[in-house]
């Protein structure tokens, strides 16, 4: 009895720790998904950039892994107003500029 007790406490103490979280596979974003909708089909960006233009509105750039094989190529999706406006490096470099505030 004190075997099956003590089984029993170790594997309730395995199910209470946390699983690491799950990467998802990259996929292309679709133009004027959410956020919400974006962070559903592609998971939880690799890092994350706000900056403030200087017409005082705001650009999100989520950023993402996409893996070919070995190597990683890094994708930054921008949202402005909660919606996927474009991604891509190219689309990137056209909406920075050194006149906007990185505010994250």
């Amino acid at each position: 009895m004190k075997k099956f007790v003590i089984i029993a406490l170790c594997l309730s103490l395995i199910g209470c720790s946390s699983l690491p979280h799950m990467i998802k596979p990259y996929s292309d974003p679709q133009y004027g998904m959410t956020k919400k909708e974006m962070f559903e089909q592609l998971g939880r960006p690799e890092s994350v950039e706000i900056y403030k233009k200087t017409n005082m509105s705001f650009v999100e750039f989520y950023i993402y892994d996409k893996k070919y094989g070995d190597s990683v190529e890094q994708v930054p999706i921008g949202v402005i107003d909660n919606k996927v406006v474009g991604w891509g490096k190219t689309f990137y470099e056209d909406h920075i500029s050194q006149d906007d505030i990185r505010i994250k």
